[in-house]
C-alpha cells in the first residue's frame, strides 16, 4: 500500500509540475524519503536504519518544495535530521537522545502540529480570471470590489478592460471564487422604466366654467378614478368596460382610462391643448431627460466698424420645458420617482430687435407611486400678453388718420403648464414593443369609455328644451372661447 501511495504521489507530481497532492498515514520514513527525493530530484543519504512512521493529511495541494520541510519536520519528531553538505542531502540522528517511552506518546501530537504549521506557513496556489461583465460597467464594479478586499489581510489584485468590459482578478483560489460569486450577484440586469408624459397648457379662463370635477389635478390619479370620473360627469353610473378581451397586462386600468378620457374631454371643450406627449425609456435608478421646446436668436450686444457698419451680435438660447426624472423601481414594483421641472418661456411674444425678455420657473418633486400610475405636476402658471390689431383695409393705413379707423387688443391670458408623469415597469425579458402594444390596447379603451360618456351626453342635452338648435351652430366661425361655451352647453348644460 505504501508502495502504491509512492507511484500515485510521484504520478500526481509529474502531471501537476509545481503542485502535489500529499495525504498518508502511517507512511513509513523510509518510504518517505524516498518519495521526497524523486520529488525534488535529488539524492538524499541514509548511513543508518531508520524506523518510525508519519501522518500527514493536507486539505488542499501544495508545492513539491514543501514535501522537503515535510521530512524536515517528521524526521526531527522521530529523532533523526537532515543535514546538506555539498549539496549532498544526509539523514542523520540528532545529537540529542529522545525518551522511547515518551517520543511514542508524543508522535502522534507532533505530526498533528507538524500538519497545521506546514499548511499555514504554505503559500496558497495563486490564480488569475478574467470575469466578462453584461449589465454592469467594469468601472464602477472596480470601486465596490477593491474597497471590499483593501481589508482583507490576503493580497488580492484586480484590474479592468474597459474595451471588452471585464474585470481581472488575481489570487487564492478561494478569493477568486467568492468573488466571482460576488460578482454574478451584482451583474444582473437592470429594470427599465418606460416614462409616458403628458404636457398640457390648461386656459384658467376657459377651465373656471368646468372646475376640477375630474379629479385630475393637484395629484396621483388614484385607483377608483374611472368610477369618480363617471360620478363627476354626473352619468349617474359608472360606465362598464370589458378589459379582458383585449388581455391588457398593466396595471391600474382604470386609474389610466380615466385620466386618458378626462385629458381627452378637457381637450374637446378647449379648455386645455395638450402641447406634446413625449415618452423615454430608462434604466432603473439612472436620470433620463426630455426636452420639449424651441431656440431662439437672442441679440447680446452691437459693434460699429470703421466704416460706420454696425454688426450685431447674437447667441442662440433654448426656450421650452425640460423634464429630468429619475425612477428606482422597488420589490414591490413601487416606483420612487425624482422629477426636475423646468420652464424657460418668452414674457412677451411680440418682441422687437431680437431681445426678448425670458422667465424661467423650476419645479422639483418626488413621489412614490405603482406601477401606471401617475403624478400630476401643476403651478407653473404664466400670464401671456398677446396683442393684436384689427383695421378696417386702406382706411387703417391712411397716415395720421389711419389710427381712427383702427382697434388694439391686448389679450391676457391666464395659462398654466401641467405635466403628467406615467412609470411603467418593464417586466424582465420585455422590450418596449411589448409596453406600446399594451399602452394601444388601453388608448382603445380609452377613447371606448370616452366615447360612451360623449353618447350619454349628448342624449341628455338633447332632451333639454333649446340645446337642438344650438348644438348645430358650426363651430368653424367661432373663436376658441365661443366653442368652449358651445361645448359646455352641449356636454354639460352649462350657459
Amino acid at each position: 500500500m505504501k508502495l502504491l501511495f509512492s507511484l500515485f504521489l510521484l504520478l500526481t507530481n509529474l502531471l501537476s509540475g509545481e503542485l502535489i497532492n500529499v495525504n498518508f498515514k502511517g507512511l513509513k520514513l523510509k518510504e518517505l524519503i524516498d518519495v521526497t527525493s524523486r520529488s525534488i530530484n535529488k539524492s538524499i543519504l541514509v548511513t543508518d536504519s531508520i524506523e518510525g512512521e508519519v501522518d500527514f493529511i493536507s486539505n488542499e495541494p501544495i508545492e513539491k518544495s514543501k514535501l522537503l520541510s515535510i521530512l524536515k519536520f517528521s524526521l526531527e519528531s522521530n529523532g533523526y535530521k537532515l543535514i546538506e553538505s555539498d549539496n549532498i542531502l544526509r539523514v542523520v540522528k540528532s545529537d540529542f537522545k529522545v525518551l522511547t517511552p515518551i517520543r511514542k506518546k508524543v508522535v502522534q501530537k507532533q505530526n498533528k502540529i507538524i500538519s497545521k504549521t506546514i499548511t499555514k506557513n504554505i503559500k496558497k496556489d495563486s490564480r488569475t480570471e478574467v470575469v466578462f461583465l453584461i449589465n454592469i460597467e467594469a468601472r464602477n464594479l472596480e470601486k465596490i470590489l477593491k474597497e471590499l478586499i483593501a481589508k482583507r489581510e490576503e493580497k488580492i489584485t484586480i484590474a479592468i478592460d474597459e474595451e471588452f468590459n471585464s474585470i481581472i482578478i488575481d489570487g487564492s483560489s478561494d478569493e477568486v471564487k467568492n468573488l466571482k460569486t460576488l460578482i454574478s450577484k451584482l451583474d444582473i440586469e437592470k429594470k427599465q422604466v418606460y416614462i409616458k408624459a403628458n404636457i398640457i397648457e390648461l386656459n384658467n379662463n376657459l377651465l373656471q366654467d368646468v372646475g376640477l370635477r375630474f379629479g385630475i389635478f393637484g395629484g396621483k390619479a388614484f385607483s377608483g378614478g374611472l368610477y369618480t370620473f363617471a360620478s363627476n360627469l354626473n352619468l349617474g353610473e359608472a360606465i362598464a368596460i370589458d378589459t379582458s378581451s383585449l388581455n391588457i397586462q398593466i396595471p391600474n386600468v382604470s386609474s389610466s382610462i380615466a385620466l386618458g378620457a378626462s385629458l381627452n374631454l378637457l381637450n374637446k371643450t378647449y379648455a386645455l391643448d395638450i402641447i406634446s406627449q413625449p415618452s423615454i425609456l430608462c434604466i432603473n435608478n439612472k436620470q433620463s431627460s426630455i426636452y420639449v421646446g424651441e431656440t431662439i436668436s437672442i441679440q447680446t450686444g452691437s459693434t460699429t466698424t470703421d466704416g460706420g457698419t454696425t454688426k450685431t451680435n447674437f447667441e442662440r438660447e433654448d426656450v421650452g420645458l425640460t423634464l429630468k426624472v429619475k425612477p428606482r423601481v422597488s420589490k414591490e414594483n413601487k416606483v420612487l420617482i425624482q422629477i426636475d421641472t423646468i420652464l424657460e418661456g418668452i414674457k412677451n411674444e411680440n418682441y422687437t430687435n431680437s431681445n426678448p425678455n425670458t422667465s424661467k420657473k423650476e419645479l422639483r418633486t418626488t413621489a412614490v407611486v405603482n406601477n401606471g400610475e401617475s403624478v400630476i405636476l401643476g403651478g407653473l402658471i404664466e400670464n401671456k400678453n398677446q396683442k393684436s390689431v384689427e383695421k378696417i383695409p386702406i382706411a387703417g393705413d391712411i397716415p395720421l388718420i389711419g389710427e381712427l379707423f383702427k382697434n388694439r387688443l391686448n389679450d391676457v391670458q391666464n395659462k398654466s403648464l401641467v405635466v403628467i408623469i406615467t412609470p411603467y415597469v418593464v417586466p424582465i425579458n420585455k422590450d418596449l414593443t411589448y409596453i406600446r402594444e399594451e399602452l394601444s390596447k388601453l388608448k382603445s379603451l380609452e377613447d371606448e369609455f370616452l366615447e360612451k360618456v360623449l353618447l350619454i351626453l349628448n342624449a341628455k342635452a338633447r332632451a333639454k328644451k333649446g340645446l337642438n338648435s344650438t348644438s348645430e351652430v358650426s363651430e368653424n366661425q367661432l373663436t376658441n372661447e365661443e366653442k368652449h361655451k358651445l361645448r359646455m352647453k352641449k356636454y354639460f348644460h352649462i350657459n
